[in-house]
Parts: structure tokens; sequence; C-alpha cells
């Protein structure tokens, strides 16, 4: 979690399993009791199978409020429809190939915390 509140998911670049999509979705759920923006970097993600994306899915809505997924330029076709339907069906879910817009994409569904309003 960043001071923004924003959770940041980075691939090391291996490949990932049913079994490391559920342990990287299950730390991060000790970060916070409630889904967030989340940054997924995956420039360094080789793509997974059929399954990874399945589980993806299953669990993507108890952790991730909106979600920004970083790439490198080009590997856009990697990703095939899944960002477009996860868009369209559970959360705002976008691409980018710069950090930079992804964050600021992502900081327009920070919640705000309680006792954050101003005092009137």
């Amino acid at each position: 979690m960043d001071d923004h509140g924003l959770l940041h998911i980075v691939s090391n670049g291996t490949p990932s399993t049913k079994e490391t999509v559920k342990e990287s979705f299950a730390a991060a759920r000790t970060l916070t009791q409630h889904p967030v923006p989340t940054l997924l970097d995956a420039r360094q993600w080789p793509v997974g199978g059929s399954d990874v994306w399945v589980t993806f899915i299953d669990i993507l809505g108890s952790v991730v409020s909106a979600g920004a997924v970083l790439i490198e330029p080009g590997n856009e076709a990697a990703l095939g429809g899944f960002p477009r339907a996860v868009n369209r069906l559970m959360v705002p879910f976008e691409v980018f190939t710069a950090e930079d817009e992804a964050t600021d994409f992502l900081m327009r569904f920070i919640r705000p915390e309680a006792g954050d309003d101003e005092e009137e």
C-alpha cells in the first residue's frame, strides 16, 4: 500500500499459477479491510494460462475496487479482451503503459478514510 491508499501488486517475472494468484491476493487482503484501487504492474509478467485468468477474476472483487494494469508498450494484445470484460462487468479496469497515467486513473477511486472529512 502506498501513502495514497493505492495497493501495488508487482510481478516479479515468474509465471503465475492458480496458487500464486491466490497467494498474492491473500497477502493483499492482509493490507486492507475493503477492496481498494489497485495498480497491477505486469511489465515483467509472463502471461499465464486460462486457469490463471479464471482464478484472478474469481478473487478480483474481494481486493480490487478499481484496477490499472501497467504493461510494456506493444503488449496490449497479450491481455486479449480480459481488461474490457472486467471493466464492463466488475470494476473500473484500464490498461496503461505509463505509471503516472495509471496512478492518476486510480486516484479517482480513493475512498476518504473515516474522520478525513473537513469539519464545518
